[in-house]
């Protein structure tokens, strides 16, 4: 039998990929050189309200592997024996922790580790020995959410539903992409819904005010009839929004917390732009010009979703026409 291999998240954006180009399952199985039977376990398992989105995908995944791998304590009956009598006596997981340290135990075990052991699957009465005895666990670092200092923001679920029919232009979906060896520096990404149309906008730092006023200014150059809303994940540097409504006069909607894949063409545009901007993109080196000509070079690509016409072509076409398109 041959050594089985989860399929990874690059796999998972060529299926998701595939999967919009009508594609058969045995057709994409050879093209990934994967088993048919492989494919139908991710779609069965990974499927969010209808629709496989390949970043939620391998979350899931993710998840799932972590809920099954067995604990230290499972594999070490010392440190189970430890740390269950210790939990008995009413120390608690960082107490037991810190005192395997000191005593320097030939095992140790970190307090997260005692802490997802207790509310594992048939653990439920360990959760008893805790001081607060609560029997399901607060999210990890999990913080009550503050109020955005910049008012309150406009949620996905009150954007009018024609927009996601992608029927009109003139509605877009930003974010931003990161890269390794540095925080500040980031990309934001541009989406136009109905054309597929992508503006690209480098950013020095991350602070919401200098953001929008790029995104700002980047659309002050275009005609304010192609820039009606725009749909942002909740990132703090998307926070600003006033500057974009008061400016260009539109509108601008969030997706609700956690749930980015709610602006999926967005997100699978990013995946695409990987292709010439990867993680390990030295972006100290790129500069906006660059940026510009990869943005058009995605914009010249036909897009089987287009019926293979160009996002350039759809978004000029309008541009010409809005008069008479524009509702």
């Amino acid at each position: 039998m041959e050594h089985y291999t989860h399929l990874s998240l690059s796999e998972r954006r060529q299926f998701y990929v595939f999967l919009e180009m009508g594609l058969s399952i045995s057709a994409i199985a050879q093209r990934l050189s994967r088993n048919r039977s492989t494919l139908y376990r991710e779609l069965n398992r990974n499927l969010t309200s209808e629709n496989y989105l390949p970043g939620l995908a391998h979350e899931k995944s993710k998840q799932r592997i972590r809920s099954n791998r067995h604990s230290k304590l499972q594999k070490n009956p010392f440190l189970y024996d430890y740390v269950i009598r210790h939990l008995k006596e009413g120390w608690s997981p960082e107490q037991i922790s810190g005192r395997m340290k000191i005593e320097n135990k030939k095992y140790y075990v970190c307090h997260e580790t005692i802490y997802q052991y207790i509310y594992r699957k048939g653990n439920k009465g360990l959760y008893q020995y805790l001081h607060y005895k609560k029997p399901k666990r607060r999210r990890h670092f999990a913080r009550k959410q503050q109020k955005c200092r910049f008012g309150d923001i406009r949620l996905i679920t009150q954007r009018p539903y024609e927009i996601s029919l992608r029927r009109h232009y003139g509605h877009w979906e930003g974010d931003t992409i990161q890269f390794r060896g540095t925080k500040k520096i980031t990309v934001t990404t541009l989406l136009e819904r109905k054309s597929r149309l992508v503006r690209l906008i480098k950013n020095e730092n991350k602070f919401s005010a200098q953001v929008m006023k790029a995104i700002k200014e980047k659309f002050q150059q275009e005609d304010p009839k192609v820039f009606k809303t725009i749909t942002f994940d909740q990132g703090t540097e998307f926070a600003d929004y006033s500057q974009i409504e008061k400016y260009l006069e539109c509108k601008a909607y969030y997706c609700e917390a956690h749930s980015p894949w709610q602006k999926g063409g967005n997100e699978n545009m990013n995946g695409r732009l990987r292709r010439y901007l990867p993680d390990d993109t030295p972006i100290q080196q790129v500069d906006q010009q660059q940026l510009d000509l990869i943005a058009a070079k995605m914009n010249n690509l036909p897009r089987k979703c287009l019926g293979f016409k160009k996002p350039k072509e759809l978004f000029l076409q309008y541009k010409r026409n809005f008069c008479r398109t524009w509702s």
